[in-house]
């Protein structure tokens, strides 16, 4: 799926979806600030295993940035606020697996916690799997500790189905932490049948 030509903001990005605050969007070239923000953070990448943050330069990020696919399936997306514009964080969408399940991504600036983006955000990626999508089911993998996407989980819908830990292999130990996580699942029956999503 190709994103739209008519869908681009005034300062030309392709905006993938909206919710009441914010704008999802693809992420280009100059958006490199935002991610070196967001993944050396040590508070938002310990819940995915990495405790002092990724270790990475801009020109990598940059780099990166300009080797995306086309289709928002393919994409890093940006999560920005409506009002200013101004970047928050990212999200990503996924195509589904062989078995229907589709896991999606949001990480938002430790700023920008507390004021319900996240639950916000998380509604519009589930909203986008289930009708843009073949999923039977949406799945998210919360940090055992991190409880704010654990509630952000439960405020769509989602059910907890079990836990798993998340090894990496050896040859990363010296930067990485085993990740203790949960196992959340909405499906798609009971998003149609109302789920609060």
């Amino acid at each position: 799926m190709m994103i739209p030509e008519d869908c681009i903001t005034p300062s030309g990005h392709a905006v993938i979806f909206e919710t009441e605050r914010l704008v999802v969007r693809a992420a280009e070239e100059d958006d490199v600030d935002l991610f070196y923000a967001l993944w050396t953070d040590p508070r938002v990448m310990r819940n995915v295993g990495f405790p002092k943050g990724l270790s990475l330069t801009r020109d990598k990020l940059k780099d990166r940035l300009s080797r995306q696919g086309e289709s928002e399936f393919e994409r890093i997306l940006v999560v920005q606020l409506k009002n200013t514009g101004e970047g928050i964080g990212e999200c990503k969408l996924s195509r589904p697996d062989q078995n229907g399940i589709a896991e999606p991504d949001v990480k938002l600036l430790p700023r920008f916690w507390g004021h319900k983006y996240g639950v916000e955000i998380w509604r519009g990626l589930v909203d986008y799997q289930f009708t843009h999508t073949e999923c039977a089911t949406v799945q998210a993998t919360p940090n055992v500790n991190n409880i704010a996407s654990i509630k952000m989980q439960e405020a769509v819908g989602a059910v907890r189905v079990g836990e798993d830990v998340h090894r990496f292999p050896e040859s990363m130990h010296d930067y990485t932490t085993t990740v203790h996580h949960y196992i959340y699942r909405l499906g798609r029956t009971d998003w149609q049948q109302g789920a609060p999503v």
